[in-house]
């Protein structure tokens, strides 16, 4: 049978804790993984446990958490990390190592991973999401992820999308698979007439651009289309933060948002089933989960026209992509599904077949390990 080791940062003990991103690509992977013939040794190295810490997933899959040290990543993955590593591919002797991110992780691998295949899966790039850093020090740690791709990226590469295939270029083994959703948002009851509820999933920042959503709430209320809208998330600054509260107040938004902080994956379940709209305003993604996620579950999205998004979404199909130059762009969209329960509902029913085509976590599995047999034949 078929042996992966699999590296990620940071995944939290508690899993219902993740708040999306990788590590939610991760465990919805994992899902897919436990009907397959394989196993799999996720290690996980982090501050969230401070003694070698190992936990049975499923019959065939464990998760091992590492200790890490109070010196930065960078120090940390390059020796400590580097040396664990490579005790446990001799303890596990993995056909494959996979890195789930990349980035400063990727120095883990500086010590040798005794020969064994090793791939990546590109979820985000150092380089674009620098150039949207407001502050030196973030500017840095991302410029410093970007040298660290270029130099550390093995030749295995899996994208989600051709957005990263497009910018990187196509290396030796290289495939593209989005990914893999919780199945659990496909059984999530279908709306059938529309509440105009508006939903923001992520970090408040600059990037995730809730700013630009305000903008256009605010056009759309005063033309007389009243939304309502759900955050869930929390400020990644307190001056972004000072930003949207004051834009809240001088607009008088206050009555329309409700801010429900980070919440569990139960929770955002419950929460996305009572929405009728996803908005995803930001200035740089790859292939967002929450995406696939609303998709899955027969919503509505509307999102800017960054990353992969082009591929997720067909306009006016199975959703809807604006361009975040102008906030009308977007207030335009919701005042055409503006208690417009037709149109909601043919939206919906496309989302649900796209999502359940491209998501479904067994199909995600089943072809990422095509392409682990395809690493080792070669």
């Amino acid at each position: 049978m078929m042996k992966v080791l699999i590296v990620v940062p940071d995944l939290p003990v508690a899993l219902d804790n993740i708040k999306g991103g990788v590590h939610s690509a991760l465990l919805n992977l994992l899902k897919g993984f436990t009907t397959q013939p394989i196993t799999i040794r996720v290690v996980s190295i982090t501050r969230n446990v401070t003694i070698k810490t190992i936990v049975s997933f499923s019959n065939n899959i464990d998760i091992l958490y590492l200790p890490e040290s109070n010196l930065p990543h960078v120090f940390n993955y390059l020796i400590k990390g580097s040396t664990d590593l490579k005790a446990e591919i001799k303890s596990f002797n993995p056909s494959i190592v996979h890195y789930t991110m990349s980035g400063y992780i990727l120095l883990t691998k500086v010590f040798g991973l005794l020969g064994k295949k090793q791939l990546v899966t590109i979820h985000g790039l150092g380089f674009p999401e620098a150039r949207l850093k407001t502050k030196l020090k973030d500017k840095l740690v991302f410029y410093s992820n970007g040298i660290i791709e270029k130099l550390c990226n093995p030749s295995n590469i899996i994208h989600l999308s051709n957005y990263t295939l497009n910018i990187i270029g196509k290396t030796k083994n290289y495939t593209i698979i989005p990914n893999a959703i919780d199945n659990s948002y496909f059984d999530i009851a279908p709306k059938v007439n529309t509440q105009n509820k508006l939903l923001f999933v992520g970090v408040i920042d600059e990037n995730k651009n809730l700013y630009f959503l305000l903008q256009a709430l605010q056009i759309a209320i005063k033309n007389n289309y009243v939304f309502t809208l759900d955050v869930l998330g929390d400020y990644a600054n307190t001056e972004y933060k000072q930003v949207i509260e004051t834009f809240i107040t001088d607009n008088n938004l206050q009555p329309y948002i409700n801010f429900n902080g980070w919440v569990t994956q139960t929770i955002v379940k419950q929460i996305l089933q009572q929405s009728d709209i996803l908005i995803v305003s930001s200035k740089q993604e790859s292939l967002p989960m929450v995406i696939a996620e609303a998709m899955c579950a027969g919503k509505v999205v509307a999102s800017s026209n960054v990353g992969g998004v082009y591929q997720m979404i067909t306009h006016q199909k199975d959703g809807f992509i604006f361009e975040n130059n102008h906030p009308k762009n977007l207030a335009l969209i919701l005042q055409q599904l503006y208690n417009n329960n037709a149109l909601m509902q043919q939206i919906q029913t496309q989302a649900k077949i796209t999502g359940k085509a491209t998501y479904d976590s067994k199909i995600v599995a089943e072809k990422t390990i095509a392409f682990y047999k395809k690493l080792l034949t070669n």
